[in-house]
């Protein structure tokens, strides 16, 4: 036995023991707001305000009739596949499948904070508490992506390109928009003249997609088709920017039916286009960090999306970690997170229109103002040369590093 061994690693390991400890405990916080947000749900038939266990119903999928094949369905695989296993032990109900629903979500929500903790320490408390999170975690599938994605950029930036392609590609089978950042991560891969390290998280994002999607549009080549025209069709939501844009003071739109579809459809989408090649040529260049690159897009997604759900907001949570973005930002963003999300659910309710659409359209500039100022601090740290970089706890791997500590030992 080697006494001087043990005595070498025991402080090593008592200084690990506080921040594993800190990790657990934020974890347990998730996993709290998580469960208290399932037994809030439960009492109701439909789970109250959750996607997750209505949509059984309006899209009637149950153990008989699988989403794709038998039923139609708006969603990108991941999804679809993911609501038939839970559905798969039960006979009728929807708080069952719910609940199986929750306890992969929660699981997902409990592995990213863990990624999250590790890699940024008490910063991932932005995460841990953020009401997106908390409140939206299990209003939709979207942490199928927002984990995955999380998890794969941390994973990318310890130098294991293929598995976070993988992760990205399974995280835009569940929605679309962790697709963006695999031309970002491999721009910044070629830029650097790593040319396998581009090419290999390009190839696992494919094949992390193709798992999913290349079996289910084969076989059922229908629902590729039903999803496209389906969100083609959709108009604005009422939590969008593009829903005010397209109305006059009275709240009534000034543009025909089949204009404002055209309108919201093909400008948004034009848009986000120019921003991903804009940004994804700054990163070949060298000219902005990946993270930066990645939360920028993801804002621009948010900023012309004709589409408002509020569980949307989560997808940019994961950058408030990590990255230094000002504490007073993400609290003003989280503020007007939750006024949209509550001014939407109660709009002519409460308080009737015009009167509430107004106080809306507020709500939603206020979130759109918070995301263009974001949007600037996060391009003005890139300028800085000497801004506070982020703790990074997980060590990084470096090929080429390894092969001279390699020849030198030799």
């Amino acid at each position: 036995m080697d006494t001087g061994a043990e005595i070498a690693h025991a402080p090593a390991t008592a200084a690990r023991r506080p921040g594993a400890a800190a990790g657990l405990v934020l974890v347990a916080v998730v996993v709290f707001g998580f469960a208290v947000n399932t037994a809030v749900r439960m009492p109701c038939y439909d789970v109250c305000g959750s996607d997750i266990a209505r949509l059984y119903q309006d899209r009637g999928i149950d153990r008989a009739h699988a989403p794709y094949f038998s039923r139609d369905l708006e969603y990108p695989p991941l999804i679809g596949l993911v609501m038939y296993a839970a559905v798969l032990p039960f006979d009728h109900g929807l708080r069952n499948p719910f609940l199986v629903n929750a306890l992969v979500l929660t699981a997902l929500a409990a592995v990213a904070t863990w990624v999250l903790w590790r890699r940024n320490g008490r910063r991932a408390w932005r995460w841990a508490l953020a009401p997106p999170l908390l409140l939206e975690g299990l209003t939709n599938w979207d942490l199928l992506s927002v984990a995955t994605a999380t998890i794969g950029l941390v994973v990318w930036e310890n130098g294991y390109a293929f598995s976070a392609g993988v992760l990205l590609g399974i995280g835009a089978a569940a929605k679309l928009f962790p697709a963006l950042y695999v031309p970002i991560l491999a721009a910044t891969s070629f830029g650097r003249r790593r040319r396998n390290q581009g090419a290999s998280v390009i190839a696992g994002a494919i094949i992390g997609l193709g798992v999913f999607a290349v079996p289910v549009y084969t076989i059922a080549p229908h629902a590729l088709r039903y999803l496209v025209e389906f969100h083609g069709d959709r108009g604005p939501d009422r939590g969008s920017l593009w829903y005010f844009v397209v109305r006059g003071p009275s709240l009534h739109p000034w543009l025909g039916t089949d204009a404002v579809r055209h309108l919201v459809t093909v400008v948004p989408a034009a848009l986000l286009v120019a921003a991903l090649g804009a940004l994804t040529v700054k990163a070949l260049r060298g000219r902005i960090s990946p993270f930066a690159a990645c939360a920028l897009v993801t804002i621009a997604c948010l900023l012309v999306s004709k589409i408002y759900s509020p569980q949307y907001d989560l997808w940019i949570v994961p950058f408030f970690v990590l990255l230094p973005v000002p504490r007073k930002l993400v609290v003003h963003f989280y503020v007007a997170s939750f006024l949209v999300w509550g001014m939407t659910a109660t709009d002519d309710h409460a308080i009737h229109r015009p009167a509430s659409g107004y106080l809306l359209g507020l709500a939603v500039l206020y979130r759109f103002v918070v995301l263009v100022f974001v949007a600037i601090t996060i391009l003005r740290d890139e300028r800085a040369p000497a801004a506070a970089t982020p703790v990074i706890v997980l060590p990084a791997y470096d090929e080429s590093a390894q092969s001279s500590l390699t020849q030198t030992a030799r």
